[in-house]
């Protein structure tokens, strides 16, 4: 009887995760291309802001635009503004034989205040302990861009978020691709970063050598996390690192990074899940080109432009008191 209501609890689990909706149905569709948002070995450069951030925007533009680079904007998907019945659709579900018993976030409730408890119940969508909303939103921004480049049928593109910084010419990374092409095979490289690391708010660079806990991913063999290894002095090749802040990204990358996360669900951010698939070949350059500007302003823990909102109107009122 036992062996029966287990069986019967499979096969029910495995009917309602048919039933859910995919990933991409929350993917967010790209419009209004033109043909100037592109250089020499980069078929689309895209680049990720809110439409509560304008500042950040315009920040990245006149780095770029002095250049001759003009980025597409795309309009981020806002993960405050996300529904209940969003959030759970694209977190992972907790489903039999998959690894569970630690701490994990769950959105629960229409308040849509986290809740913080163990992976164990069936059917509930977990993400990594702590992960906020805007999170969640920034994961689905970069997956509707690979998923644009990928049936746009694109070969290379370039995507960036709105907190980089421009350290050097940017105009050398058409140039730079053709480099890693002669140095690796033009077939063996998925992603090429456009700085060596992550800079923290010290502006100190900050690596990343092993991966986060996946229930739903624990292969046998996994990649090498901890890779560190200079191809020449320019290129070298890495296993892991923190940022999405601007990816220089093949069509092998693109599929790579696009069916592993829509295969497994959103669970992790976006930078502990783009270096997971098997195989998978990052390399960084060795000198800064576009790098993360350090202490940022983000929306990602916190939807901190409606500060930015309340401090305008603030000073709005002292004017109209000024003026009476």
């Amino acid at each position: 009887m036992k062996r029966l209501f287990l069986s019967l609890f499979v096969a029910f689990s495995i009917f309602n995760s048919v039933l859910q909706a995919k990933l991409e149905d929350h993917f967010k569709k790209i419009e209004n291309k033109s043909n100037i948002h592109k250089m020499r070995n980069i078929d689309f450069i895209y680049l990720i802001n809110l439409d509560q951030r304008p500042e950040k925007f315009q920040k990245c533009i006149d780095q770029l635009h002095p250049y001759g680079i003009y980025p597409y904007r795309f309009s981020a998907v806002n993960g405050w503004e996300l529904t209940l019945e969003d959030i759970n659709d694209v977190g992972l579900k907790f489903e039999p034989g998959m690894q569970g018993g630690f701490m994990a976030t769950s959105y629960l409730t229409p308040d849509l205040k986290p809740t913080h408890n163990l992976v164990e119940n069936f059917g509930q969508a977990y993400f990594v302990h702590c992960f906020a909303r805007g999170t969640i939103g920034i994961c689905l921004s970069h997956l509707s861009i690979l998923q644009d480049a990928y049936d746009s049928g694109y070969k290379t593109i370039w995507v960036m978020e709105d907190d980089i910084e421009v350290i050097r010419d940017p105009t050398i990374i058409p140039d730079l691709i053709d480099q890693l092409n002669k140095a690796v095979g033009k077939n063996n490289w998925d992603v090429l970063f456009t700085d060596r690391d992550f800079r923290n708010g010290n502006g100190e660079y900050t690596g990343c050598s092993a991966d986060a806990r996946r229930p739903n991913f624990n292969p046998v063999k996994k990649n090498d996390y901890a890779l560190k290894k200079d191809i020449n002095p320019v290129f070298r090749k890495i296993g892991s690192r923190y940022g999405a802040h601007s990816m220089i990204i093949s069509r092998r990358g693109i599929a790579k990074i696009l069916n592993f996360i829509k295969s497994h669900k959103i669970f992790l951010p976006y930078d502990l899940d783009f270096y997971l698939p098997l195989g998978i070949n990052l390399y960084t350059v060795r000198e800064d080109v576009v790098a993360n500007l350090p202490k940022a302003i983000s929306d990602n823990g916190g939807a901190n432009y409606l500060k930015k909102d309340k401090d305008k109107n603030k000073d709005k009122n002292k004017d109209k008191k000024k003026e009476n």
